[in-house]
């Protein structure tokens, strides 16, 4: 099959003007993100300050899948119930979805690709609690997790015509989603494309890393753990059904990798049954239609 893209897929990424930029909003909860001494009304003053942003945590926290007996009516008070992690979670996953949309003619990938990354979010943000008081480098896993396949939004959103090229390869001829890529995309796959919009957000380079590594943290001589938690938990949803875009995503996950997070039965049962508890909450959301 011919490139689709033969020339200037990097360019082409980089001069996406929806995409190059982050919103102000999505700005200062990443960077609430970042700072350990952020509070939750530092939280709640970022999101109070966008209104869309508010009446769509205040929809999803109020839905069926949270089942409070009274309606929580501010931000502040969602984070006082929910906790400061939750929320923040929460207005980052949102603003992602939203910022990037839900063109029609993707829309099945995009809920899939949406589902998949709630879950791995999830996945990163228990392998984040697990090790934090060990291993306080792996602060921002849950962010990783999130935007790990961000570039495979910018294919669907950007280059439509390339994304069903690729899925017709992956269902048609059995290629794995990036060989199917790189024959599609000039040899490029999404982790470089998400790699390249994350160093233009200047996101921290140890997420740049884990979403241009996630697929194969061996091949680096010192993967970070945020790369090593991305790997694992991109397989171990997989695993659990809740794939991508590709119905033969590896399940699989590097043996290095799971030592360096200290990935046990144990910890596989903890994740397991957090997924199984939120399954309708993620695909909800990857759908929007909880707010």
């Amino acid at each position: 099959m011919a490139q689709l893209i033969a020339l200037g897929v990097r360019d082409r990424v980089y001069a996406l003007k929806e995409v190059s930029t982050l919103p102000s909003t999505l700005v200062r909860i990443l960077s609430i993100v970042q700072d350990e001494g952020a509070t939750a009304l530092d939280l709640a003053e970022v999101v109070g300050s966008d209104q869309a942003l508010t009446l769509r945590i205040l929809g999803t926290v109020n839905s069926s899948y949270y089942g409070f007996h009274r309606q929580i009516r501010t931000v502040p008070d969602a984070v006082v119930i929910l906790g400061f992690d939750e929320v923040e979670r929460l207005a980052l996953a949102i603003s992602v979805i939203h910022m990037f949309g839900r063109d029609p003619a993707s829309a099945r990938a995009l809920k899939m690709l949406w589902r998949h990354s709630l879950a791995c979010s999830v996945v990163t943000g228990c392998i984040e609690t697990h090790l934090r008081s060990r291993k306080p480098q792996i602060a921002g896993a849950h962010v990783a997790g999130l935007l790990h396949d961000i570039g495979k939004a910018v294919i669907a959103q950007q280059f439509p015509e390339a994304m069903t090229s690729v899925l017709r390869l992956i269902e048609e001829d059995g290629y794995s989603h990036t060989d199917a890529e790189r024959e599609i995309l000039d040899g490029y796959t999404h982790c470089d494309i998400g790699a390249w919009l994350a160093g233009r957000w200047s996101l921290p380079p140890a997420i740049v890393e884990s979403i241009e590594m996630h697929h194969s943290p061996s091949t680096l001589p010192n993967p970070h753990v945020l790369t090593h938690a991305t790997h694992v938990a991109d397989a171990l949803c997989n695993r659990f059904g809740i794939r991508s875009t590709n119905a033969n995503a590896p399940c699989e996950f590097e043996a290095a990798s799971a030592e360096a997070i200290g990935l046990d039965e144990t910890l596989i049962a903890h994740i397991e049954e957090r997924l199984e508890r939120q399954r309708g909450l993620i695909g909800a959301m990857a759908t929007g239609s909880v707010y």
